[in-house]
């Protein structure tokens, strides 16, 4: 049997369709390390991991093909 912990959603994956008590604490450990940023491409302020330029649905849309 499969227990769900919910689904969460953040600027750095989207959705989180949690299932495992491990990707819980992988998205959380993800939480505390996350910065207040622009999007370089949006302009929206989210919280996302340091390293990254851009939200998760810019990303998206650069992978799907949509002008950068």
């Amino acid at each position: 049997m499969r227990t769900s912990y919910g689904t969460y959603a953040d600027d750095n994956f989207g959705t989180w369709e949690m299932s495992e008590p491990e990707m819980l604490d992988f998205y959380h450990r993800c939480q505390r390390t996350n910065v207040t940023k622009v999007c370089e491409r949006c302009e929206r302020t989210v919280r996302i991991q340091p390293q990254y330029a851009i939200c998760n649905s810019c990303a998206d849309a650069i992978e799907r093909g949509y002008d950068y």
